[in-house]
């Protein structure tokens, strides 16, 4: 067994001269000097082929304002309840309703057989998730929208490079999201894009976030000593022989100081508005962080579809469990590898017990939230989904002999 095994569950996708543009530019003040906002969102439009693009804090305030901009006070968009609370939150903020739709039990995303049912003369949009890099199914979605005249937006946070029927995800809809944070293919440390093909709603979106202050030198700095720290942490000197037994140690015994360390998307409270420490500007630093790794999207892409064919691979002929589809064409671009099993907490007990790092799926189905029961509906399939889903490993840097080494040790759980 290598010396530097088990590799973690996620890495941030940085590079070390992130850091070293970063700590300069925040300490002299420079972070918000340029045009490299300017510069990307033209690139982002020449690239995904659509006509505006406008830099954000966050791809959920990007959601926010595209909803406050576009969809009236009381309006109801339709979406999947697989998504994290925040998302919900963005909505309800916006003043408009969530009216939650259940999912296909396979992708995980939402279910156009059942949307049209939940549509009413106060639906003014529909709602995409690209779950863990799968496109929704947008020719249907837009046939639905199209025919009942409704704005299709995309939350394509985790998505960036995905295709569809000759577009980009992100960019298939009236209206799309992008985020960068650390967890993302592409990371700015903190940040997010809006797209859309209708100048009104973009025209709304900057003006409401040229009101906002530039992000802080402070916070931004929060940020970046943050995912530093992450980045250590998780690299082959610290995680294998600190972090992981700690984390495993703590699992085992379920001591909830440890466990809640390696969790997140913690907040799960209503917010009726945005809150303050939300509105801010993308920095010229981070959008040129973002221009340097356009070129490395795909070649990344590649590396996660190897690792995911050989999950696929290694993995299809044990029967209780759920797999993705296994899809070449770009329409998955696999961030993670979600697989399904109704006792997933001893599975993966059983693989960290293997030396193997894995994770639990974080998302809630939201339908069941407390904080978001004024709206809810019974989501089976997303129950369920959110109960049983486990997402192996399948980042960049995440070699492929790990990739192995989890077939083996998930195997070895159903002796296979």
């Amino acid at each position: 067994m290598s010396v530097f095994s088990p590799q973690p569950r996620f890495r941030i996708y940085s590079r070390t001269r992130d850091y070293f543009q970063a700590m300069p530019a925040l300490a002299t003040g420079a972070y918000a000097a340029g045009d490299h906002c300017e510069t990307l969102e033209k690139a982002l439009t020449e690239h995904l082929g659509v006509p505006y693009a406008v830099g954000m804090p966050q791809a959920r305030v990007g959601l926010h304002l595209a909803i406050k901009a576009s969809v009236p006070q009381g309006g109801e968009v339709i979406l999947s309840p697989n998504t994290i609370a925040d998302v919900i939150n963005m909505i309800i903020s916006a003043g408009a309703v969530p009216i939650f739709c259940d999912i296909n039990p396979v992708t995980g995303n939402i279910d156009p057989d059942l949307i049209e049912p939940l549509i009413s003369s106060k639906t003014v949009a529909i709602l995409a998730t690209h779950l863990y890099g799968l496109v929704a199914p947008m020719d249907r979605l837009r046939e639905i929208s199209t025919r009942h005249n409704l704005i299709l937006m995309e939350d394509a946070a985790q998505a960036f490079g995905a295709k569809f029927e000759g577009g980009y995800a992100g960019a298939l809809g009236d209206v799309g999201v992008f985020s960068f944070g650390m967890a993302k293919n592409i990371m700015a440390f903190f940040g997010g894009m809006v797209l859309t093909s209708d100048k009104k709603i973009a025209d709304r979106v900057r003006q409401e976030i040229t009101s906002y202050p530039i992000i802080s030198r402070k916070k931004l700095g929060k940020k970046v000593l943050s995912c530093l720290i992450k980045d250590l942490m998780s690299s082959d000197i610290f995680f294998p022989h600190l972090l992981f037994k700690i984390f495993r140690h703590g699992y085992r015994k379920n001591i909830k100081s440890i466990t809640r360390l390696i969790e997140t998307e913690l907040d799960l409270y209503l917010k009726e508005s945005l809150p303050e420490d939300y509105k801010s500007q993308f920095s010229a630093l981070q959008a040129k962080l973002v221009l340097e790794k356009l070129e490395s999207v795909d070649l990344d892409f590649q590396h996660r579809l190897s690792c995911a064919k050989m999950y696929h691979d290694g993995l299809s002929d044990i029967h209780e469990i759920r797999l993705p589809p296994m899809l070449e064409d770009g329409s998955h671009v696999y961030n993670y590898y979600p697989i399904g099993y109704k006792n997933r907490h001893e599975l993966r007990l059983f693989m960290m017990n293997q030396n193997r790092d894995i994770a639990l799926q974080h998302i809630k189905n939201t339908a069941d939230l407390p904080a978001f029961e004024r709206w809810h509906q019974d989501c089976p399939n997303c129950r369920k989904w959110a109960n049983e889903t486990i997402m192996l490993p399948n980042y960049g840097k995440y070699r492929l002999s790990e990739v192995e080494k989890n077939i083996s040790s998930i195997r070895a759980f159903f002796k296979k």
